[in-house]
């Protein structure tokens, strides 16, 4: 479906005239029936291409409006969107007012998304090229955006502080762990949610430190602190997690501490990671293997760790009209895929190993292991 930009604002109707002008200030009303109902209390206006319905109150804003039209509408096709983005963003100098609070706020959202060191924003350069746009801006300080990032960040974990506690619909989390390279251990928790707009919502609500040992129990307060915070604990559906032995204990923990408070008693609390049952079903597959597995590795690993090794495998490999490798993909034991990279890397040099390995007394896969690597 195309989308006509219409110059006029709508119908003449002396009943809508008024409030036609008050909501037609921005051009995304061109784009919505003019007359506005009041469903359970709020006032909502509907989509003239899919005929769904969104509010319409003042403190709502167009942004959702907008949303709608170029990224949700499925009446709407791809060109058509481009042109309303077009018309939407069309700005001109005439009438521009520079607001120095909203640029400031911009450039801190602009160092955090690109993940851009603070102390960029003192490069000579940088404020070079803010004085050739805008003289009268004053950049800040490095300590001053980092102030402000921190604001920031209070100001948007407020807003969604009180967009989650007044949800009407429940919640699912997912949740994992990691180790750091200082050997720290940190759990995240994932709220996955139905807004009032009808919007799915994926929003990270904790990121902390996870002292050892990671028992059931202390996962299960740290979620229950989550929760708490966040006063969402009568509103947990489910939660998503690993087929560790901790994990399991941690929901029989929930369940039986706040059976009362969980959707269905908690029967339906503890939903297990596909991805992890996959990475189990596969290194289960894989046994069979193991040792060749085992061999390959090491082989890899042997030229790896070693400048003058890795060229004489690529001069052997180039003799067989085969490309260099800089180094070879290895396999960690929590993804699988590495594990299939590794064997297909090892497939393809099937015959430069082989040689290498007789020439230089290293040990590599036989014939009849080749042969099963490759049907697995």
């Amino acid at each position: 479906m195309s989308i006509q930009m219409s110059e006029s604002s709508g119908t003449n109707s002396p009943n809508n005239n008024q409030s036609s002008r008050t909501r037609k200030r921005a051009k995304v009303w061109e784009h919505f029936q003019q007359e506005v109902v009041m469903i359970d209390g709020v006032p909502k206006t509907q989509c003239k291409y899919c005929s769904l319905r969104l509010t319409a109150a003042k403190k709502s804003g167009t942004s959702h409006l907008i949303n709608h039209i170029a990224e949700s509408c499925p009446a709407i096709d791809g060109d058509a969107r481009i042109n309303f983005l077009a018309t939407i963003k069309k700005q001109t100098r005439e009438g521009f007012v520079f607001v120095p609070k909203r640029s400031r706020e911009l450039m801190v959202r602009f160092f955090i998304h690109a993940e851009v060191p603070f102390k960029k924003i003192e490069d000579p350069y940088f404020l070079e090229w803010v004085e050739s746009m805008q003289p009268t801006f004053k950049v800040v300080g490095r300590q001053t955006l980092r102030d402000d990032a921190f604001n920031l960040y209070e100001r948007m974990r407020e807003d969604l502080h009180a967009e989650i506690h007044n949800l009407d619909s429940h919640v699912c989390l997912t949740s994992d762990m990691w180790i750091s390279i200082q050997n720290i251990g940190y759990m995240v928790v994932t709220a996955h949610y139905i807004d009032r707009e009808f919007n799915i919502k994926k929003k990270i609500i904790s990121f902390k430190e996870l002292r050892y040992p990671h028992t059931g129990f202390a996962i299960e307060e740290a979620i229950m602190s989550c929760l708490t915070y966040w006063g969402i604990r009568s509103k947990l559906f489910t939660i998503t997690l690993d087929n560790a032995n901790n994990n399991n204990s941690a929901c029989q923990e929930l369940i039986k501490n706040h059976k009362n408070a969980l959707m269905f008693e908690g029967q339906h609390l503890h939903v297990r990671c596909c991805a992890h049952i996959l990475i189990i079903l596969v290194q289960d597959g894989m046994k069979i293997i193991k040792p060749t597995i085992h061999k390959l590795r090491e082989l890899l690993k042997h030229l790896d760790s070693s400048v003058s090794r890795m060229q004489d495998f690529n001069s052997m490999a180039n003799s067989k009209n085969l490309p260099s490798k800089l180094s070879f993909s290895f396999d960690t034991p929590t993804r699988w895929n590495s594990t299939y990279k590794m064997i297909v890397e090892g497939l393809m040099y099937r015959s430069v190993l082989d040689s290498y390995a007789n020439q230089h007394g290293e040990v590599a896969p036989t014939e009849l292991e080749w042969q099963k690597v490759e049907s697995i």
